[in-house]
């Protein structure tokens, strides 16, 4: 007999055991009574706090989108070259870890054209395009323009670790220095320019 819990702790325990399994299968071998067996509750109880197989999914994607961001650590005391190496090898390790959730959220995902999901692509974007300007502008007020120029550069990063997971050839090697070199090059160069040219447009 499954001992009543707190639905608020089971909920949680479900989301924990979908995650575990998007994670580590692809969408079609991952089965709402597997998930229930290890949640240790019923497809019935998960079907009432989700409902079905890709309303969980979303829910796993929203649960990824609030957690992933402090990935990018912004209280690391290390040179700017050693906080951006640093940063990504844990985002590699990160995507090693959840490989099939990953592919979601680098464009490769299971589920075709899907305006929920895709709002959370933008926003784990948005979220970490903040984190890396908060390491090299040292405020978390980041300017329009500043915010837009990083998110630009992460179409390039998500690239390289889409080639990369995918295998199409890029080792973890060359994907952290792409990743590296790409972001030193926006703070040092991308960026300054284009905030200067903001200043400089005229006001209205």
């Amino acid at each position: 007999m499954r001992r009543r819990l707190d639905p608020e702790v089971r909920r949680n325990q479900i989301l924990k055991a979908a995650t575990r399994a998007f994670a580590t299968r692809p969408y079609d071998d991952v089965h709402i009574d597997a998930i229930a067996r290890d949640a240790g509750a019923s497809r019935a109880l998960i079907n009432h706090y989700f409902g079905d197989k890709r309303r969980l999914y979303v829910a796993v994607a929203r649960e990824i989108v609030a957690r992933t961001p402090t990935v990018v650590r912004t209280d690391l005391d290390l040179s700017v070259e050693d906080t951006v190496a640093a940063n990504t090898s844990a985002w590699l390790d990160l995507i090693e870890a959840s490989r099939e959730t990953s592919l979601m959220f680098l464009g490769a995902g299971p589920i075709g054209h899907d305006p929920e999901l895709e709002a959370l692509q933008d926003e784990l974007r948005d979220r970490v395009s903040d984190r890396i300007l908060a390491n090299h502008l040292g405020t978390t007020d980041i300017p329009p323009a500043a915010h837009l120029t990083m998110r630009a550069a992460t179409g390039l990063m998500e690239r390289a670790l889409r080639d990369w997971v995918t295998g199409r050839g890029a080792t973890r090697e060359q994907t952290h220095t792409i990743i590296v070199q790409s972001i030193l090059a926006v703070v040092r160069h991308v960026l300054p320019a284009v905030l200067e040219t903001d200043t400089k447009a005229p006001t209205r």
